[in-house]
């Protein structure tokens, strides 16, 4: 019987075969994310979770993804081309993210079950819809969905 690696386990141990098998590009993206990983947990004083992993994962590609935007308007095509690399690496990590029909679909329940009904609940319903999805969805578009929802619901 086998235990299931950590998510540090397994970019720790990418990190190494980037190392070998002398991989640039992913052996700094991977450095950068380590990095993040033991400042917080250096902050933290503990070590972190699979879900404060993803935090980090996930502000890593938003970095990334601002960073193309720039190289995209500043017309800089050598390093368009490295921004989408990162972020194709970062994704590697990240849980695969769930379709907005998807997201949807456990908004409308969770709005439901909770009787959420106006904008003002816009707050706990966020938080309710969030930690149900645990990272498998974009926070701007889980928001924008629970305000559709929430404003249909008094039209």
């Amino acid at each position: 019987m086998t235990k299931e690696l950590s998510l540090e386990e397994i970019i720790f141990n990418d990190m190494n075969k980037a190392l070998k098998n002398k991989e640039k590009l992913r052996l700094s993206t991977l450095r950068m994310i380590r990095a993040a990983m033991k400042n917080a947990e250096i902050s933290k004083k503990d070590k972190l979770t699979e879900d404060e992993i993803i935090s980090i994962l996930k502000n890593n590609l938003k970095k990334a993804e601002e960073s193309l935007d720039i190289f995209i308007k500043g017309e800089r095509p050598d390093l368009i081309d490295k921004a989408k690399k990162e972020i194709e690496i970062i994704k590697e990590y990240l849980p695969e993210q769930l379709s907005e029909e998807e997201i949807t679909r456990i908004a409308k329940e969770t709005i439901i079950k909770h009787n959420f009904k106006t904008l003002k609940d816009l707050g706990p319903a966020m938080r309710e819809i969030m930690s149900q999805l645990k990272g498998k969805a974009d926070g701007k578009l889980v928001n924008k969905v629970a305000r559709d929802l929430l404003e249909n619901l008094n039209n």
